[in-house]
């Protein structure tokens, strides 16, 4: 058993038609605290930064566009639309997030790697700016591939 435990002061039974509020229990000592009263620290903005060029998020918006406009040319139709236009909400959430995120922060310097030989410093270790627009645009280059991998079997099927 804790000490705190032993150290609490004995509690008399309750009399019959007494309220439990009425001083049977011990007094709480955060328990009339007001939250709004007390004056908290101001907040600091969000600090990160992206550290990417401007030209591989154009990059990356570019290819799911190309994913996009390739599934609507494949599949057309009112139903086919519909849902491509749905995705395309969603992937201007994906990117309006980070847009949002930016404009509540301080405003953020120019990428490294605009400068020419840069690198950027990562937890693994320096990635030179080739190396890093690979690792970003891997997937976006493969989703745009795909979309029009299904156009032109959707073409030569049809």
């Amino acid at each position: 058993m804790s000490d705190a435990v032993l150290q609490l002061p004995a509690q008399k039974p309750l009399q019959e038609g007494q309220n439990v509020s009425s001083g049977a229990l011990p007094p709480f000592a955060g328990f009339g605290a007001n939250d709004n009263e007390t004056v908290s620290a101001p907040q600091q903005p969000e600090a990160r930064m992206f550290e990417l060029p401007a030209a591989v998020w154009r990059a990356m918006i570019a290819c799911y566009g190309v994913f996009l406009l390739a599934l609507l040319g494949a599949t057309g139709g009112a139903q086919a639309t519909f849902a491509v236009v749905i995705a395309t909400v969603y992937v201007a959430m994906f990117f309006g997030t980070v847009r949002v995120l930016l404009s509540q922060s301080p405003p953020q310097a120019r990428s490294v790697l605009d400068r020419q030989g840069a690198v950027l410093q990562t937890a693994f270790g320096p990635l030179a700016r080739g190396e890093v627009y690979a690792q970003a645009l891997i997937i976006p280059a493969a989703v745009a591939f795909l979309g029009i991998a299904i156009a032109i079997i959707s073409a030569a099927v049809i």
